[in-house]
């Protein structure tokens, strides 16, 4: 497995956290779930950005030499 699909895959099990977490802050709203949501919502937001840089074109370029 490549680091891009290592990193979706990441993204995705993070993505349905942040719902499950979100769900529950909306039954019962707690500073820890909170927090969690928080630090899920910063590393959702760091994969994205990892992700980008892997697919950015000059990226791409170094890899192909």
């Amino acid at each position: 497995m490549d680091n891009e699909q290592s990193l979706r895959q990441e993204l995705a099990a993070l993505q349905h956290e942040l719902r499950r977490v979100s769900d529950a802050i909306e039954r019962n709203r707690s500073h820890a779930l909170e927090q969690h949501a928080r630090l899920l919502r910063n590393n959702i937001a760091l994969c994205e950005k990892e992700l980008k840089q892997l697919s950015s074109p000059l990226h791409c370029v170094g890899n192909q030499v």
